[in-house]
């Protein structure tokens, strides 16, 4: 597998299933939970995650929102299970980056493409718990939102 380091200039989509959604009390989707950020822990025979999973969006050609348009659609074509209702967060390397080294955890942002989602990225040396740092990404540095039903097919 041929992993490359991700420019700080790009972006990164990561997606969100419905309940990691934050939403106001209208049901209106306004932001994503810090829990959209964890690494899953092991679980039954499933291993513990090892990076945080995201999509490279400067992949895709075009302007951004095209390219993040294309960058769901990848997701979507997956083998991850994207539910009509789920969201992306969007959000540059060099925040992701730096919200990290003020805490001291140092990352790599590297192109890792996989047989399903060529566009795939990894987040290697994520933290396995930190919730100042996924409140952090949840609230500042990753925080844009991209619904999937907002993209068409």
């Amino acid at each position: 597998m041929a992993s490359n380091k991700i420019d700080e200039a790009q972006c990164l989509l990561r997606y969100v299933a419905p309940a990691r959604l934050r939403r106001d009390e209208d049901n209106n989707v306004v932001g994503v939970l810090p829990e959209a950020f964890a690494l899953r822990p092991a679980k039954g025979n499933q291993p513990a995650e090892k990076y945080l999973s995201a999509t490279w969006v400067g992949y895709f050609a075009g302007i951004r929102n095209d390219q993040i348009a294309q960058a769901v659609r990848a997701v979507r074509a997956s083998n991850l299970k994207v539910k009509t209702t789920s969201g992306f967060a969007a959000g540059t390397v060099k925040d992701i980056t730096g919200g990290c080294e003020s805490m001291n955890i140092k990352i790599r942002v590297l192109h890792e493409p996989e047989d399903d989602n060529k566009a795939h990225s990894a987040v290697r040396g994520w933290p396995m718990e930190n919730e100042e740092l996924l409140a952090l990404m949840a609230n500042e540095l990753w925080s844009e939102v991209v619904l999937n039903a907002d993209v068409p097919p």
